[in-house]
């Protein structure tokens, strides 16, 4: 089972939305001492592709989606979405359990010149027992102009720009 991920998301106009996300207030049962102003992450969908299948063709990045839980950041994040905030930072950080034991932050993923295009509220079926485990989720779609994705712990990276800013 994959570890959640954390993201920070700082918005031109609104400053810190996830300020507070990871907070007792915020998701309840979920906080985690030392990332109370990031948004636990729960699953990140990302696609970039070649259109023809060869290497002639450019690139296409479709929107980065996350799935978190409803927060504090949520209505913070539909106010971004609703007047086309651009986001200053948005940064998804991966952690690990380290050969020590210890959870360490391997690999990070930062979004550029980055606004959200996209979210989808769910909620499952109550009455349906097979999700009684799940909790009211959405799913936010961040288009960019540059992605830069770095491995910490061995100190590689790769990046691109895929349309003119």
């Amino acid at each position: 089972m994959p570890t959640p991920a954390y993201m920070t998301i700082k918005g031109s106009r609104q400053g810190l939305i996830s300020a507070g996300a990871m907070t007792d207030e915020s998701i309840g049962g979920l906080w985690q001492l030392g990332h109370e102003d990031q948004i636990l992450v729960q699953g990140v969908e990302h696609v970039v592709r070649v259109p023809k299948g060869g290497t002639a063709g450019k690139r296409m990045h479709t929107p980065m989606i996350i799935t978190k839980s409803i927060d504090k950041s949520s209505p913070l994040i539909f106010h971004a979405f609703c007047t086309g905030e651009s986001l200053d930072v948005c940064r998804l950080d991966y952690y690990r359990t380290s050969s020590h034991g210890t959870q360490e932050n391997y690999y990070t993923v930062e979004l550029e010149d980055a606004v959200i295009v996209g979210i989808d509220e769910i909620m499952p079926h109550c009455q349906d027992l097979s999700s009684a485990h799940f909790t009211v989720m959405e799913m936010v779609h961040i288009a960019y102009r540059r992605i830069t994705k770095r491995h910490e712990v061995c100190r590689t990276m790769g990046a691109d720009e895929w349309q003119e800013g």
